[in-house]
């Protein structure tokens, strides 16, 4: 399976003020690739306003994303990192500094997505965000633990 992730799907402390800006923007860094539609945008905006919180996966980290069938053209997911962490209500794991959008363009391309956010978290990739703020050092970091995790 192949999941696109490039240097446009990443974006570093941008000034974003409120969670429901911050789904939007990483959802349109997808929508200009082709991996999912503007619908598909809209479904993660209500997605969130009917789940809340459930979002956070875990400290300073929240997974926007909807159902394939709401607009997944193709796999992948954007990574965004905010200068000032929003409060997206959840008590344990609030404020949120990044936000990883992903697309599944099928249920086990959605699973596997989920496994590979995951596989991130469990690298320290918040607290890697934290201290490292250069665009190519990101990148290699997030390449590499995309090959060690679909190896």
């Amino acid at each position: 399976m192949d999941i696109i992730f490039n240097h446009s799907l990443l974006s570093l402390n941008k000034e974003i003020s409120t969670p429901e800006e911050s789904i939007r923007y990483a959802g349109q860094l997808m929508a200009n690739q082709g991996i999912c539609s503007e619908a598909y945008i809209d479904e993660m905006c209500h997605v969130f306003q009917v789940f809340g919180s459930a979002i956070v996966l875990d400290y300073g980290i929240a997974m926007p994303h909807a159902r394939p069938e709401k607009g997944a053209l193709k796999t992948g997911f954007s990574l965004v990192t905010v200068v000032n962490p929003l409060n997206f209500g959840h008590e344990e794991f609030d404020p949120i500094k990044v936000v990883i959008a992903i697309s599944g363009a099928d249920a086990d391309s959605h699973i596997k997505m989920i496994q590979l956010i995951a596989t991130l978290i469990e690298s320290g990739i918040v607290d890697f965000l934290e201290n490292e703020n250069d665009h190519h050092t990101v990148m290699d970091f997030i390449q590499r633990e995309m090959e060690e995790s679909l190896c």
